[in-house]
């Protein structure tokens, strides 16, 4: 047939479809809804809603209205407990006011705006009460009582670190799922495993049909029922785009074996891709169903080379290496790395999790179910091997140099990466040669190096919200130093508040800053001083990034946080550099022009750094205030006149940037690091006035986004992210 004979036919037809989804995501994105008025009525959560400490979000359905991003701020443990117990079967009569996403910090963060978009909604709806409750009757409400049962009786049975990986092999729920655990399974690029794929639905068929069967029915009578009951068990699982896909290919698979039809596997494939994308365009932009219908469809068309393959072993490492070869450009532009050691770490894991792991589990719930006696049992035998293989997986994921960070490839360069992979597996299917592997090599490694020929320095001063992070490139990237991790002052609060997954500055702005960059290593890590909102980040960072040198402000090591972030940096020197340390790097001078001493008290210790390249001369001040800018003054005077670029002192509070100092510096270029309606109202007002009357330019994080200014041939450029 056609799809035989020409599969790039299929593949063209792939990208015309889903050029055709995607506007008519565009057209129904388009709604009439009067979002100016605050809304009273009907509101139901979707299936994947989250309630982690006292925060209640996800996509809900409007009573005859739009999607919407729904919030709500749980106000007791009892309301938490209840709301538990009746959200996935309940519809919810809320008010609320309609409110705009919040935009990203930087160009490689989070976009709520463009998240909520990829899913068919426009506004998030900020709930203030709910105050009443109306118990569905429809199927799907039964089904979701049903996962909801099985998910109490897992966390009521299984041991407790056991709980986690039963619930994600189970049901799909990665509730439970520590950052520690994810960022292992990310770095071993073994994070498939633990979502329920095709696999899972393999087992579950087979199960299924064995077991009816051996009950004595008719194949045709089995085959029926498996037609309604898979569809119940994607319900159950999850319902991710990898399960419908599988689960949508056997179901095509039973019709054609009851009609008595033959299809090729490549169009039961193109059948399942466009009846999902009609039944929700928006699975489009879910990075799930790209990575399930990619490595499907890689697999499939590999089907005649894999076929001359005699070892079990071989064809599994091979199936392993086409799915990553064929994935890592759409990996990259979500991501911004590429695990190295899954290529090897799949071959063993794969087989581990398909002929242990994943039995064990389903054996453990059957066994739960039936008589918890023989569970306890195999538990105690299961609990040690368990613990070991997860011991073994921390280990493998310490080992340094396994993951490729090459930053965020553009549209065109993802273009050239999938056309490259493309080539090499046409000329590789005529006959493999180890040569054609440079078709896919030379625009990686192209991609690789960009930076390291990129003639630029480059300052970035990253919106953290309230706080500080500054970004230093050197030219080629000779040098990368950071300045700062941005944090946030936390609290002692009710347990019922607890998040278990805590909102991080460090993993979740600094982090994908310098990812997106292609940064994995940075040479110096400079703590200005012992504030949260300054330091409370670094944690993070020691764990995700290899650190060479820390500088701290002389004598902060012994405050609370600092000694809290110690143990993080066993890896790292750390200096304690005052005034009149000094660098050189590619003809650019970095000094150290304060503190004057060993004695920490504050703000005005902390460390300030003049950078000096040429005439463009940039001065980090940290929370510096106004009776540390008179030292300043006192010591250097007229040295410090006509700086190019000024990081404003303590976020440009009341008690900063005087108008003494404001004119001996005359500033090209002002820089505030603030949040959007931070509670402290930084900048004050009449410090924003002192800068308007002496005419001196300034722009704030809050407003702009991430700020990066840019010197090249000796001109600066500005560039805002907002």
């Amino acid at each position: 047939m056609l799809w035989k004979r020409e599969p790039v036919l299929s593949f063209i037809v792939i990208l015309l479809f889903s050029a055709g989804t995607y506007v008519i995501q565009d057209w129904r994105a388009q709604d009439a809804f009067d979002y100016s008025t605050a809304y009273s009525g009907d509101l139901k959560f979707r299936g994947n809603y989250t309630v982690d400490g006292d925060r209640l979000r996800g996509f809900a359905q409007l009573n005859d209205g739009p999607v919407v991003y729904a919030t709500y701020r749980i106000k007791s443990a009892q309301e938490k407990e209840k709301l538990e117990q009746m959200l996935y079967k309940s519809t919810l009569q809320v008010k609320g006011l309609f409110e705009a996403p919040s935009p990203s910090p930087h160009r490689y963060a989070f976009n709520m705006e463009s998240y909520m978009g990829k899913s068919g909604a426009s506004k998030i709806l900020a709930i203030e009460s709910i105050y009443s409750a109306t118990e569905d009757r429809t199927i799907f409400s039964k089904l979701s009582s049903q996962r909801e049962k099985i998910k109490r009786h897992i966390r009521d049975t299984f041991p407790e670190n056991l709980v986690a990986e039963a619930e994600a092999l189970l049901i799909g729920e990665q509730e439970k799922m520590t950052p520690d655990e994810q960022r292992i399974y990310q770095t071993l690029g073994i994070t498939h495993l633990f979502a329920i794929s095709g696999l899972h639905v393999e087992i579950v068929a087979g199960l299924i049909y064995f077991g009816l069967i051996r009950m004595r029915l008719r194949k045709e009578s089995v085959v029926l029922l498996m037609l309604v009951a898979l569809p119940v068990y994607a319900v159950i699982a999850g319902g991710a785009p990898s399960v419908w896909r599988s689960i949508g290919m056997v179901e095509v698979v039973l019709v054609c074996r009851l009609l008595r039809i033959k299809l090729p596997i490549a169009q039961i494939l193109l059948l399942s891709f466009t009846c999902y994308l009609f039944w929700n365009p928006y699975s489009f932009y879910n990075i799930g169903f790209q990575l399930s219908y990619g490595a499907t469809f890689a697999i499939i068309f590999s089907f005649s080379f894999l076929s001359r393959q005699t070892s079990v072993v071989r064809i599994g490492f091979l199936i392993t290496c086409i799915s990553q070869l064929t994935l890592y450009p759409l990996l990259l532009f979500h991501f911004y790395e590429l695990s190295l050691s899954a290529f090897v770490v799949n071959s063993l894991f794969v087989p581990l999790y398909t002929l242990v792991i994943l039995p064990v589990n389903f054996f453990l719930f059957g066994a739960t179910l039936v008589f918890q006696p023989l569970a306890d049992m195999a538990f105690s035998c299961y609990e040690p091997l368990r613990s070991f293989i997860g011991s073994g997986m921390e280990w493998m994921a310490g080992l340094p140099y396994q993951m490729w960070t090459p930053g965020k490839p553009s549209l065109g360069m993802v273009l050239l990466l999938m056309a490259s992979v493309f080539i090499f597996y046409s000329l590789a299917e005529r006959g493999f040669h180890w040569s054609q592997l440079l078709i896919v090599l030379v625009p990686a490694i192209g991609l690789s190096v960009a930076p390291y020929m990129d003639p630029e320095l480059k300052v970035s001063f990253l919106d953290v919200g309230q706080g500080d992070s500054v970004l230093i490139e050197l030219p080629y990237r000779s040098a990368v130093y950071l300045i700062d991790s941005g944090g946030l002052l936390r609290f002692d609060q009710e347990a019922f508040r607890e998040r278990v997954r805590p909102y991080e500055i460090g993993r979740q702005i600094v982090a994908p800053y310098l990812k997106g960059k292609g940064i994995t290593k940075i040479d110096k890590f400079i703590l200005s001083h012992a504030d949260a909102d300054h330091a409370e980040g670094a944690e993070e960072l020691f764990q995700l990034f290899r650190i060479d040198e820390l500088h701290l402000s002389p004598g902060s090591d012994d405050t609370a946080l600092m000694q809290d972030l110690l143990p993080y940096t066993a890896e790292a020197h750390i200096r304690f550099p005052g005034r009149g340390s000094s660098w050189q790097k590619r003809g650019i001078n970095f000094a150290y022009i304060a503190p004057n001493d060993a004695n920490y008290e504050g703000n005005n210790d902390s460390l300030v750094l003049l950078m000096e390249a040429g005439e463009f001369r940039v001065l980090f001040t940290g929370d510096l205030e106004a009776e540390g800018e008179e030292e300043l003054l006192k010591r250097y005077g007229g040295a410090l006149s006509d700086i190019a670029v000024l990081k404003v002192g303590h976020h440009g509070s009341k008690s900063s940037s005087s108008e003494t100092f404001l004119t001996a510096v005359s500033p090209g270029l002002s820089i505030f690091s603030t949040g959007r309606d931070n509670r402290y109202g930084h900048p004050n007002e009449e410090v924003v006035e002192r800068f308007r009357e002496l005419e001196l330019a300034t722009l704030n994080t809050a407003d702009s986004g991430t700020i990066e200014v840019a010197l090249k041939n000796g001109k600066a450029s500005v560039r805002t992210m907002r």
